[in-house]
């Protein structure tokens, strides 16, 4: 633009200003105050527009006018007892500016305003707008103009100008609908996933559909967005934008539609307001990673699951249990064994897609966050390393359990010992679970069942093959004391479990009910070393052994439950939250995230070997990287949600989000030092 344009725009401006018109003129525009009627009529309202009328090339925005620019504003003078509502904005289409997308309008848009007034008095009115607004093409110019309306005493005016009410129709024929069903968002791995639910009919001639937010911040707006049709309407995969919706909060915004009607497209926009929910799968739109490819990585995970630190114990005595049977009964053991895991993963599946379904915020793992469940599991492994040191025997099943397989009434115990290893095995998350979990969750109830029937064959697979091929059992040495010796020497790794599981509770309760579980611990291995002594009054044994039994469990039973009804434990809180990284990014600075619980083993190895050393903290210190921590020991629904937006179900979870704006990295579930420096370096 040459200078004297600019010249004549400012005198333009100036002389409205000066003088007030119902229209001003600059060289990229020309905008005018429009009343629908005449003249106004006492206690009804009278609409009027703010009309743009643009030079090819120009555009205005809309209310949220995407990567950049502002939407036009209004300053009213009114009457006394008179009301403006705010702006009735027309559906927008997309303006791409270089890599940028703006949402606005070109050639001509026409912003309708009801107003209001309580004033019964007829005779002559007088309007003011003040209005603002950013004309725009390569380049963007702020403008402004003072726009006077006289409205003249009902007698003394002709009918409505049919041109103006022609122009009002037609506005209103720009605006959106609002949706009368439901719209639902899911946030996953830097997406929301939105599903509409609009009539079948209407999308069957759907050519482009795409969402704007109302406000900066839910949706990134230069994004590519992908939509697909379903049985009851549509589904938008759309990239966050810098402020994605948290917790609860609704996604409000604006549905363009394009519809093929005749030779051309009605493009029409509806008005929603979705709700967080979880989604089923989009059997329509692109694929994901295939139910193919999540069984198989599920299966892996199992695999390698039984390398983890808190299933070794259970299996190691599950195998020697199997050497008795290495001559005849191993396979049976084996088949009963694999339906005992089976069944505990079909049950834990159950219990998460039915919980997840109720709206809970719950992952892999879930169990542990409740200290009932890890106490109950603490004192379990308590008593099984009491019976594998030989301070107490209580029949066939608790040694069933132990992994002692000896006659047919045995199999009970090698089935709860199939469960028992699932159970401690669901605070671990071994490489390829992650995803295949991830995925079953947002599936139907049988397809996520089938990934987990996926993990629990993986899981049981190597004792299952022992037991099938019984020659290999025959590479140990041949029964004998051996047996016994390996047996007491594998009740410590039930001790580390049990003392594991107690530092998990002192991450969930208060000192009073860890000093109760304590004191619950020391009865409850008193009462099983009472039981086994030979006494002659074996009813006063027993009677003394339950009493101490259940006195102990009960004083730490009534401890838990107390504080969970009561005052909450002062655990520290969470330094990781999502307002909290964008603050740190803004600050320029990156930012890595680990999410983590205290019963996650893996979490806590990769801590030790990878995190906490000296090479890492002082990368971080040299790059200014802020290092947070999320803390997903208790059940923490910003951190559930944040976990699916990345596609995870469980922890451990490694962000490292870029300084200022942009997506993460995410690191593996197994790191390494190495691997962290070389991520940190090239931030």
């Amino acid at each position: 633009m040459t200078f004297g344009r600019v010249l004549a725009a400012l005198a333009c401006l100036l002389l409205s200003v000066a003088h007030g018109s119902n229209s001003v003129q600059t060289p990229q525009v020309q905008v005018s105050l429009l009343a629908e009627q005449p003249h106004y009529t006492p206690g009804q309202p009278l609409w009027l527009g703010l009309r743009f009328d643009l030079l090819p090339g120009w555009h205005v925005y809309w209310r949220n006018p995407g990567d950049s620019g502002e939407a036009p504003r209004i300053d009213w003078r009114l009457p006394d007892g008179w009301q403006a509502s705010d702006i009735h904005w027309p559906v927008p289409h997309r303006i791409p500016v270089g890599h940028l997308v703006n949402y606005g309008y070109e050639d001509s848009v026409t912003l309708l305003v009801e107003l209001q007034t309580t004033t019964a008095d007829a005779g002559p009115r007088t309007i003011v707008a003040n209005a603002d607004w950013l004309v725009c093409r390569e380049t963007c110019i702020p403008q402004q103009g003072l726009l006077r309306l006289e409205l003249p005493d009902s007698a003394a005016v002709d009918a409505a100008n049919p041109r103006v009410v022609s122009d009002f129709s037609a506005a209103r024929g720009q605006w959106p609908v609002t949706l009368g069903s439901r719209a639902i968002y899911q946030q996953v791995d830097g997406t929301l996933q939105l599903r509409v639910d609009i009539p079948a009919a209407s999308a069957g001639q759907i050519e482009d559909a795409w969402f704007a937010a109302y406000d900066w911040g839910p949706v990134a707006p230069s994004g590519r967005q992908q939509w697909s049709r379903h049985a009851d309407g549509l589904r938008l995969a759309i990239p966050a934008g810098e402020m994605p919706p948290t917790g609860d909060m609704p996604l409000q915004g604006l549905l363009v539609v394009s519809e093929r009607s005749g030779d051309g497209l009605l493009t029409r926009g509806i008005r929603l307001t979705a709700t967080p929910g979880l989604l089923p799968p989009d059997t329509t739109g692109p694929p994901g990673p295939g139910i193919a490819l999540a069984l198989a990585f599920a299966f892996l995970g199992g695999l390698l699951l039984n390398l983890m630190p808190c299933v070794l114990p259970v299996l190691s005595i599950k195998i020697v249990g199997l050497v008795r049977h290495a001559d005849g009964g191993a396979a049976r053991h084996g088949l009963v064994f694999t339906a005992g895991v089976l069944s505990a993963f079909a049950a834990l599946a159950a219990a998460l897609i039915a919980l997840r379904a109720a709206g809970e915020a719950i992952g892999w793992g879930f169990q542990l966050q409740e200290p009932l469940v890890v106490l109950g599991l603490m004192y379990l492994m308590l008593a099984l390393g009491l019976n594998l040191s030989g301070v107490f025997s209580m029949g066939s099943r608790l040694m069933g359990l132990a992994g002692q397989a000896g006659s047919r009434h045995d199999l009970a115990g090698t089935f709860a010992s199939g469960v028992l290893a699932v159970v401690v095995a669901s605070p671990c998350t071994a490489p390829f679970m992650g995803g295949a979990l991830g995925f079953a969750l947002t599936q139907p109830a049988v397809m996520s069942l089938g990934v987990f029937l996926a993990l629990g064959l993986g899981f049981a697979t190597p004792l299952l093959l022992l037991s099938l091929w019984p020659a290999w059992l025959r590479l140990l040495p041949a029964p004998g004391a051996w047996m016994e010796r390996l047996r007491n020497v594998l009740a410590f790794p039930m001790y580390a479990a049990a003392a594991w599981l107690l530092w998990v509770l002192s991450q969930q309760v208060t000192p009073t009910v860890l000093a109760a579980a304590l004191a619950g611990a020391v009865l409850l291995s008193f009462a099983l070393w009472w039981s086994d002594l030979s006494l002659h009054n074996r009813r006063r044994q027993r009677t003394v052994a339950s009493t101490a039994a259940v006195a102990g469990m009960g004083i730490a039973l009534l401890a838990t439950l107390t504080q969970n009804q009561a005052d909450q434990p002062s655990i520290a809180q969470a330094s990781w939250s999502a307002d909290h990284v964008r603050a740190l990014q803004a600050d320029g600075r990156a930012v890595f995230v680990n999410f983590t619980a205290a019963w996650c083993i893996t979490c806590k190895v990769n801590e030790q070997v990878a995190l906490d050393t000296d090479r890492v903290r002082a990368a971080l210190e040299h790059h200014n990287i802020a290092y947070l921590k999320g803390d997903w020991t208790r059940r923490d629904p910003a951190i559930t949600a944040e976990l699916a937006r990345h596609g995870r179900s469980g922890v451990p979870l490694y962000l490292l989000f870029p300084p200022h704006t942009g997506q993460p990295q995410v690191l593996p579930q197994f790191l390494t030092e190495g691997l962290v420096l070389q991520a940190i370096e090239n931030i």
